[in-house]
């Protein structure tokens, strides 16, 4: 089974988050292509600090990642999924069905690969 299959976030690595999107209640995020669009609202961690949507400073947090380069992304199965950035800051999706805001959790989209739905 190829690597993209295991871990489609892989791709990612290297690449920067270029931009950042939000559309009513959910959140796109964009990688020199590839992007991530997560239903269950993001958590971003920045030098021991969590921020979680509505809390002040957190669209700040998001949008700070912008431009910065991707050390690893990757899913813990029922548990989340991580994108680390090199400065070692992150932005996660919980994946546990209690967080679940809709259907799915994330979508994942980096054509012409498959769309992985989560």
């Amino acid at each position: 089974m190829p690597a993209q299959n295991l871990n489609p976030l892989k791709v990612l690595e290297g690449s920067q988050l270029s931009a950042v999107v939000f559309v009513q209640d959910y959140v796109q995020l964009q990688f020199d292509g590839p992007s991530l669009t997560a239903i269950t609202r993001p958590r971003v961690h920045v030098m021991n600090q969590c921020f979680e949507w509505g809390n002040q400073g957190y669209r700040d947090a998001l949008c700070g990642q912008i431009g910065k380069r991707v050390r690893q992304g990757l899913t813990i199965p029922e548990q989340e999924i991580k994108i680390e950035f090199e400065d070692e800051s992150s932005i996660s999706i919980s994946l546990k069905s209690e967080d679940y805001r809709a259907a799915e959790a994330a979508v994942f989209a980096n054509p012409p690969n498959p769309t992985v739905v989560w």
